[in-house]
């Protein structure tokens, strides 16, 4: 990423969920803050053996959450490109 972006908000599954952006090792990290008091997630996008871009869960184990979220953050920065 070129620039550190702005904190911002995502809905899902019926909730307004917290992202922040962070940057660790020269990655960015998505922190995510659920309202239902569920353990905050970090996820990051990584690069698959076939190439393919792919939502992962740090540490693994919650993907069934970061597949989704992550659709979510892109959506968020198309959204900013658009305006």
């Amino acid at each position: 990423m070129l620039f550190q972006a702005d904190d911002f908000e995502v809905e899902f599954e019926s909730m307004t969920v917290a992202v922040k952006v962070m940057d660790m090792a020269g990655r960015t990290v998505f922190q995510l803050n659920f309202p239902d008091g569920r353990k905050p997630l970090m996820i990051s996008r990584a690069k698959a053996f076939d190439g393919r871009k792919v939502w992962m869960s740090i540490p693994e184990g919650r993907q069934a959450e970061a597949i989704p979220i992550g659709a979510k953050i892109v959506e968020h920065f198309l959204n900013l490109k658009k305006d």
